[in-house]
């Protein structure tokens, strides 16, 4: 599941100055996705389309901008999550999962 979370006043702005997007966040609800649907392939993916179609920048929490290294090691920690979930018993997607996380 991937979520595009920015500021909804920028819509109704009526200054013109105000009504531009200047941060948007894609993010990826993990226990909620289950890893067959390849959901970091996905948000990279979708990640980097928005950002060529709006000439912007891709960044971290720290404005810092993401590497294809960066997004490696991203998706490395995301393996990690999927499989401490499943040790646990809780894979992603599972009913388990999705009502303990929502």
């Amino acid at each position: 599941m991937l979520v595009l979370s920015f500021d909804h006043n920028a819509a109704l702005a009526d200054d013109p100055g105000h009504a531009a997007l200047r941060e948007l966040t894609l993010s990826l609800d993990v226990p909620q996705t289950p890893e067959s649907a390849e959901p970091f392939a996905a948000w990279h993916e979708s990640a980097r389309r928005l950002a060529d179609d709006l000439d912007a920048t891709l960044v971290d929490d720290e404005a810092q901008p993401i590497t294809l290294h960066a997004f490696a090691a991203i998706g490395q920690e995301m393996q990690r999550l999927y499989r401490a979930l499943e040790s646990r018993d809780l894979a992603a997607g599972s009913t388990a999962a999705r009502r303990l996380f929502s």
